[in-house]
Formats: structure tokens, C-alpha cells, sequence
């Protein structure tokens, strides 16, 4: 005669899904620094054109719960609120990710790079040097940028910095979104097993959600629907691998 030991196999259920939760919040995490968007900085090929979609329903209400909450609790501004909700009502879009784009990561990675830092100082070999600004002076790569991207470049405001495993800093134009994009780990509440992917950067959220300066360009909410059938693969795997099934 066998008895079920419970306590032992719940708990080996919980790590279960303590593990496909971090295995899916790791595929969202991927899916959204696919997506999110880098500067704009690169000129674009004659011809290219961006394009627009109207925002889905589900994608208007949230942008509307977040604008009447940021300007009534956060920055109180009945003008400011009404002027955000009045836009994503009426004229608020999101940008279709276009390929052949000369601001697409994969198409330009290449010359974001402008060089490294090692032991403090700065090599390159595309001619690029550093500013008393604390930005950079592109070099071969400054007929391809935009007026606005070579200020931001020579400002500071569109590099990059990225610590490699050597311990040299390579030093690139946009990516910082990208980078910003993260798992903080499984937590346990009443709700259950959870995990948070967040994108760390100040300006996340201007990029997700569209403003009455710019297009949405979603990346976070997008990796998330995408994952949601692997969820419930993922934890019926690794459930039925802990219990022996």
C-alpha cells in the first residue's frame, strides 16, 4: 500500500510553474526588444515612406486609462487631459514596423557602432571621436544622418553605451530601449505566480502608447499576446514533467 505524499507534489507543481513562467517571460522579453523601435537618426532611402494603422479598440482604451489617470493623479492637468484624450479619440495611430528601413537595428548594426572604450580610452575605426559634450563626433557615418541625429550623436542623447564581456564599452547610435527591456523575476502574490517585464528607459512609455507628438510604436503589449498560447503550453509541460506525467 502507497500513500500520495500532497505537500511534495504541490510544491513540485509550484516550481513547475515557477519555471514556465520564467522561461515565458523570457520569450516576451525577446519579443519585445525585437520590436521596440531604435532613434530615428539614420536618413531614409528616397521613396521610403512610413506607414500608419488606426489603434484597435483594446489599444485605445488603454491608452485612454493611462492618459486620464497620468494627468489626473501623477500630473495633474485638466487641459493637458483633455487634449490627450481628444487626440486618442480622434487622430491618435500606430506605426507599421517597415522593412528596408535605414533605422531598423538589423539593417543598420553595423554603423551604429562608432567604436569602444577600453581601459578609458576611445577607438574607432569609422573616424568617430569623443566631445568635450559628452557626445560623440560621428566620422565617416555623418552623411547619413539626419540634422537631428547628428545633434543628438554629437549630444550624447542618442548613444549608447554597452559593457561587454571583455569589460570594453562598445559605443553605438540608438538601443538604449532595446537594452532597457527586462524579466524582474518570478514573484508569488494572491493572484499567483507572476512575472514583470518592464522596459526601464524614461521614455518607454512615450514609444508604446501614442502621443499627440508622436505614432504608437508598440513593442511590450504585441511580445505579450504573442506569448499567451506558450504560457499555457509551457506550464502544462513543465507540470506534467514534475509530477511525472
Amino acid at each position: 500500500m502507497s500513500a500520495l505524499n500532497v505537500s511534495a507534489i504541490l510544491n513540485a507543481i509550484r516550481i513547475a510553474e515557477e519555471r514556465a513562467i520564467e522561461q515565458v517571460a523570457a520569450a516576451v522579453v525577446a519579443g519585445a526588444k525585437h520590436r521596440a523601435p531604435v532613434r530615428k537618426v539614420f536618413k531614409e532611402k528616397a521613396g521610403f515612406r512610413r506607414r500608419f494603422r488606426p489603434l484597435t479598440p483594446l489599444e485605445r482604451n488603454i491608452a485612454t486609462r493611462r492618459a486620464q489617470t497620468y494627468y489626473t493623479h501623477v500630473q495633474p492637468n485638466e487641459f493637458k487631459k483633455r487634449r490627450a484624450l481628444a487626440h486618442i479619440r480622434n487622430y491618435a495611430t500606430a506605426q507599421v514596423p517597415r522593412r528596408g528601413s535605414a533605422n531598423s537595428l538589423a539593417n543598420s548594426r553595423k554603423l551604429r557602432v562608432l567604436g569602444y572604450l577600453r581601459h578609458g580610452q576611445f577607438s574607432s575605426s569609422t573616424g568617430a571621436t569623443r566631445n568635450r559634450r559628452g557626445g560623440f563626433e560621428p566620422g565617416a557615418i555623418t552623411p547619413l544622418l539626419t540634422a537631428r541625429g547628428r545633434y543628438e550623436v554629437r549630444s550624447g542623447r542618442a548613444i549608447h553605451k554597452e559593457v561587454l564581456a571583455s569589460g570594453a564599452i562598445r559605443i553605438q547610435v540608438g538601443g538604449a530601449l532595446k537594452a532597457s527591456i527586462e524579466s524582474e523575476g518570478v514573484t508569488h502574490s494572491d493572484k499567483g505566480v507572476t512575472a514583470r517585464v518592464t522596459a526601464g528607459i524614461r521614455y518607454a512609455k512615450y514609444v508604446e502608447f501614442p502621443t499627440v507628438h508622436n505614432a504608437a510604436q508598440p513593442f511590450l503589449r504585441p511580445a505579450l499576446q504573442g506569448n499567451r498560447q506558450r504560457l499555457r503550453s509551457t506550464v502544462a509541460t513543465e507540470v506534467r514533467k514534475a509530477i511525472g506525467g
